[in-house]
């Protein structure tokens, strides 16, 4: 069960990696009203990034619990879990996005 829920990490991985990369891009489609300074998306698209992360180890470690007997084994194996769940979704993501981790900002202001 631990690496069944361990490989559909990878899913939710990919997901939060491209939340990054989605919430800087809706800033760039001229929404924004002052496009001179640096993207103002990004603290919030960090906070979407960590808490998916966060949200996947508290499940991973749950599944690991209750399928190993010590304690300290069930957190290492989650955590490595996490670890390759999260670089390959962040992989996958790079795939998805052409190479960019978060959204260029546009130098130039929004022309409709």
């Amino acid at each position: 069960m631990f690496w069944v829920v361990a490989g559909l990490g990878t899913v939710g991985g990919a997901a939060s990696w491209s939340f990054l990369y989605l919430f800087t891009e809706e800033a760039t489609r001229g929404a924004a009203p002052d496009r001179s300074g640096p993207n103002p998306n990004n603290g919030t698209a960090v906070g979407g990034l960590v808490a998916g992360h966060v949200v996947g180890l508290a499940v991973l470690v749950l599944v690991a619990l209750w399928a190993r007997r010590y304690p300290r084994s069930a957190t290492w194996f989650a955590g490595v879990a996490l670890v390759v769940d999260s670089l390959v979704g962040l992989g996958l993501s790079l795939l998805l996005t052409g190479g960019d981790l978060v959204a260029p900002w546009p130098q130039q202001p929004y022309q409709p």
